[in-house]
């Protein structure tokens, strides 16, 4: 049995490594109500709104003053993050690969190196918030908790889509 060799914070990151992308693409799912397009009058939400544009919007940040700095933030943040966010994809289709051809004993070493890219990740999204945090006024900083959940893998690459030699876009981050 595959699941009695591996330890159970390795079963856990194994999982959260192959269900956090889904669950990503999930949100970003269009939705069909089935009604056609007739106007309902129910509020249009704008599914192709980016990360940066929802963390703008949920801080309510000034469209001339704070909008840009912190779009500049991010992008900085998004060119740091790079290798860290590759380097876990590559660890995770290895870890993927590693389950499917029965080899656990290799897997720990693997895990190991995935949990330090996505603790790199995780401080290069906090350095980020922090410095976005010191842009708010008083009455946006209510807000802030919220936004930071909007970060949560901002810079990280998606999962390659279709076949090979499709070319992958980088985070939501620029």
């Amino acid at each position: 049995m595959l699941n009695a060799h591996f330890t159970r914070p390795a079963i856990v990151l194994l999982a959260t490594v192959v269900l956090v992308p889904l669950t990503l693409a999930a949100q970003n799912a269009p939705i069909s109500s089935g009604m056609g397009n007739e106007d309902t009058g129910a509020p249009r939400l704008n599914l192709q709104q980016t990360p940066t544009e929802q963390l703008i919007d949920k801080l309510k940040l000034d469209g001339k003053t704070q909008a840009p700095d912190v779009r500049l933030l991010l992008m900085d943040a998004n060119r740091e993050a790079a290798s860290s966010g590759q380097k876990m994809l590559e660890l995770r289709q290895r870890l993927v690969n590693l389950a499917l051809q029965n080899k656990p004993e290799e897997m720990a070493p693997v895990v190991e190196a995935y949990a330090a890219a996505a603790a790199d990740m995780a401080a290069i999204e906090a350095r980020a918030f922090t410095k976005i945090y010191a842009l708010l006024k008083p009455n946006q900083q209510s807000s802030a908790s919220q936004a930071f959940a909007i970060m949560a893998g901002m810079f990280q690459a998606p999962p390659p889509r279709g076949g090979a030699g499709r070319s992958t876009q980088r985070g939501g981050g620029q």
